[in-house]
């Protein structure tokens, strides 16, 4: 038994050290791999001192030094994002807050804010060139025209509204029938005020 023993410990090197030899020669890969966390999850450390000052009589006061951060952990769709390549996913998602906050200005004016943004989305489609010269149209096409670029199922339902308020205008629907809202805020934006806004 020893005899067998030994001659295995032996031999056993040798085995492993050829596997690894035919090893090298192959080109291992592995599909990537991601960590992700629920939207909104943040690891955080504090350092904390204590000491305690020399004053009489001793143990009464103590004096305390923290430091501290937050760190971001990254979500789902951060891992989606970088894992598809383009930034679309970040473009959408600030295009979105953006998009809120002036339905939001709409409606403390009285329009119905997600239908006007829904109409401009619609219209900036179909009213802009490839390739703007004039810096105005340029600037209200980076806001206005929606990223063509599938919606993934983790994105939230404003991303899919949007998108299809876009797909419509590229569809070359009317705009004016589709989304009931009485101005258009490109035409604002451009100085051609309709008759509705002057009364």
């Amino acid at each position: 038994m020893k005899k067998l023993l030994v001659t295995f410990c032996l031999l056993f090197p040798l085995l492993e050290s050829g596997q690894l030899m035919s090893s090298r020669n192959k080109v291992l890969s592995r599909k990537r791999r991601y960590l992700t966390f629920p939207e909104g999850a943040s690891v955080s450390t504090a350092v904390c001192m204590t000491s305690q000052l020399w004053v009489n009589p001793p143990g009464i006061f103590t004096e305390s030094i923290a430091w501290g951060f937050a760190y971001d952990l990254p979500n789902d769709t951060k891992s989606i994002g970088s894992f598809l390549g383009p930034k679309f996913l970040a473009k959408r998602r600030h295009r979105r807050d953006l998009y809120g906050k002036m339905e939001t200005i709409m409606e403390s004016m009285g329009y119905n804010g997600r239908t006007c943004i829904l109409r401009t989305l619609c219209e900036a489609s179909q009213r802009f060139a490839p390739k703007e010269d004039n810096l105005l149209n340029f600037i209200l096409k980076l806001i206005f025209k929606y990223p063509k670029e599938r919606i993934l199922p983790s994105e939230p339902e404003e991303h899919r509204i949007y998108h299809l308020a876009g797909q419509m205008g590229r569809e070359s629907h009317d705009c004016t029938e589709i989304f009931n809202c009485p101005f258009s805020l490109i035409d604002v934006a451009l100085g051609r005020y309709s008759d509705y806004l002057l009364n």
